[in-house]
């Protein structure tokens, strides 16, 4: 298929996207579960309709988690934000249908059998793409878990599982790349679960400060993108201690901002 008719496929995706979120949101269909829980059908489904083909049943868990995760990140903040006036909350679907059709685009990219030499700049585009969504969309979604009245441990370990999710992800983008890397299952899994491990103390050892949830969230995901950015050094046998020092300063700033507006 040609790269034309597939970008028509995913504006299509898109704009159907934008509606939908338009009738869930100004009929308030997001109060009625059963209706939040068929539109997430409905996005998963429709990824999967214009990606096809070109991908097997193996990746459909990396094709379909951004997506998701959007969708679902952006429900519940129209649920858990009812006070935002109607001009942000169309923003906010704005930028997630943005970052829906960001998301399709990289996603075609990655599921290709085979990355040609030439494709290679390209590709790398679609991993940076694929870390900006995951950070971007992470913040809101925290916000939305530290706002639940979950017990504060039972926050945190949805945390570790999105993160970990998260994690396995962009690992999985990122060896596509770097097609000389091996990685037995158990390394594999290792490596997520480190990612997914500081996140996760970070969250119990902030859970005792009465900050707010979106100050909770930036400085969690900054932690995340911490360990991301700490990985593909890994991977990419790049790590120095400028590196190091550069995450651990922006945690540490995020951190200061927590503790300050306490």
């Amino acid at each position: 298929m040609k790269i034309s008719s597939r970008r028509t496929k995913f504006l299509i995706f898109t704009f159907l996207y934008i509606f939908g979120f338009l009738i869930v949101e100004f009929q308030k269909y997001f109060l009625n579960p059963w209706v939040v829980l068929l539109f997430i059908i409905i996005v998963f489904v429709g990824n999967l309709i214009v990606l096809y083909p070109g991908y097997t049943l193996k990746d459909v868990f990396y094709i379909s988690l951004q997506p998701l995760i959007l969708t679902l990140g952006t429900l519940l903040g129209l649920i858990y934000f009812p006070n935002l006036n109607e001009y942000f909350k169309l923003i906010l679907i704005l930028v997630s249908s943005g970052l829906i059709y960001i998301s399709t685009l990289t996603n075609n990219l990655l599921i290709a059998e085979k990355v040609e030499e030439s494709s290679l700049p390209l590709f790398r585009v679609g991993i940076i793409w694929t870390q900006i969504i995951l950070i971007i969309q992470s913040i809101p979604l925290i916000t939305v878990i530290y706002k639940s009245d979950l017990w504060f441990v039972y926050q945190s370990i949805i945390l570790f599982v999105y993160f970990f999710l998260s994690s396995i992800l962009y690992l999985h983008t990122i060896l596509l790349f770097h097609k000389g890397e091996r990685y037995e299952r158990k390394e594999f899994f290792i490596l997520a679960i480190q990612m997914s491990i500081i996140p996760f103390i970070g969250s119990l050892f902030t859970s005792f400060t009465s900050a707010e949830s979106f100050l909770r969230a930036t400085f969690i995901t900054s932690l995340f993108m911490s360990m991301v950015g700490y990985i593909r050094g890994y991977i990419e046998n790049t790590i120095n201690n400028f590196l190091i020092f550069q995450y651990s300063i922006i945690s540490l700033i995020f951190l200061i901002l927590l503790f300050l507006f306490n």
